[in-house]
């Protein structure tokens, strides 16, 4: 009877490990938890590996500290003008929930002599969660624009990244107030021969409440969290 006993609680354990696992994840979804994959195309047929650490800021105690969400993301130039990606992220998936956004970064306009440039990130995101086998995805568009500096060893940039939400519900089914999930952005990067180093700082759902929640996220008038990213990519 006892091993029968504990055998009950380890099952609901189980259960409740899975069913919280899940919630955080597809909470975690919704904070844009990485970097811009490129500000600036590749050169054609160039190759580019990048990990990236960093999340929104959260009061843990006393301290501020950032999640400490990962990813990983390989990049291909189709032409000078177009670099096509795809991601895995790391966290989500020591978790048991695979994670991956897929896209293109564009280039609109550039002036060499003013040493800027416009750029587009179309881009899919999508979630399979493990536990409950459900899949979720959310389409993507960043626009930014760039200034190259320090005789174009670096840029520096400002942009938006733009989750659209379709579904009419939220977890538990509640209805869906936001459909459209607005982060703008800005962040420098530095670049060698084949290194790049890039950190961002964005805010992230600018346009939502960030309480009542779970979370003591770090925002601005209790709106949305401020999230910190460092990028570190391989050219080859």
């Amino acid at each position: 009877m006892m091993h029968f006993r504990n055998l009950k609680i380890e099952q609901i354990k189980t259960t409740w490990f899975k069913k919280s696992i899940s919630i955080l994840f597809v909470c975690i979804v919704f904070q844009n938890c990485a970097p811009t994959r490129f500000v600036k195309p590749l050169a054609k047929k160039e190759n580019a590996i990048a990990a990236n650490l960093g999340g929104p800021l959260i009061h843990f105690g006393k301290a501020v500290t950032p999640i400490p969400f990962t990813s990983i993301m390989y990049g291909r130039g189709l032409t000078n003008s177009t670099t096509a990606f795809g991601s895995v992220h790391l966290t989500a998936l020591l978790f048991g929930n695979i994670q991956t956004d897929l896209g293109v970064c564009q280039q609109l306009y550039k002036n060499d002599s003013l040493k800027f440039g416009i750029t587009i990130n179309p881009a899919i995101n999508m979630v399979y969660d493990k536990w409950n086998k459900n899949f979720r995805a959310w389409p993507q568009l960043d626009a930014n624009v760039y200034k190259d500096i320090l005789k174009q060893k670096a840029f520096v940039y400002v942009g938006l990244t733009n989750w659209f939400e379709f579904s009419s519900t939220r977890a538990h089914g509640e209805p869906q107030t936001n459909h459209a999930l607005i982060n703008p952005h800005v962040g420098m990067s530095y670049n060698t021969k084949k290194w790049g180093y890039t950190f961002e700082c964005k805010f992230l759902q600018m346009n939502k409440k960030n309480v009542p929640n779970v979370v003591d996220y770090v925002g601005i008038n209790q709106h949305g969290a401020v999230g910190v990213y460092l990028n570190f990519v391989r050219r080859f």
